[in-house]
């Protein structure tokens, strides 16, 4: 009932929170920097490390063909798995040379990251866009 006098305030406030433009697509550069921003400040704040943020950047980097962006977030996944604490990586993890070698064969499965994307697409009806 109240979504008509409540829709604009709440797109203006998620406007103003969003680092990035919500009136234009962003190139990706940008969005992949801003994956990239807040990993790095979520490690230098102590607080959890963010591993699916670093394999999103990575892997939207990789499926958007763009290697540069890949090589860039690959560095700094490595640079900051090497400060993060054990207690606090997931439960899962061997260690961040496998984590890294792992990320750098999902980033060259082109074909495969085609698939998912194509899955997701179908999955949540997004095929008109």
């Amino acid at each position: 009932m109240r979504h008509k006098d409540e829709f604009h305030a709440a797109v203006a406030a998620l406007a103003e929170q969003s680092h990035l433009s919500l009136s234009d697509p962003p190139p990706l550069s940008e969005i992949v920097n801003e994956y990239h921003s807040v990993c790095s400040a979520r490690q230098e704040k102590g607080l959890p490390p963010g591993v699916l943020e670093m394999e999103d950047s990575v892997l939207i980097s990789a499926a958007a063909g763009d290697d540069r962006l890949v090589a860039k977030g690959l560095v700094l996944a490595s640079e900051l798995a090497a400060k993060w604490p054990k207690s606090r990586l997931p439960l899962d993890w061997i260690s961040a040379d496998s984590w890294i070698e792992g990320l750098k064969a999902k980033a060259g499965d082109r074909d495969g990251l085609e698939k998912i994307i194509s899955g997701q697409v179908l999955e949540h009806k997004l095929d008109g866009l």
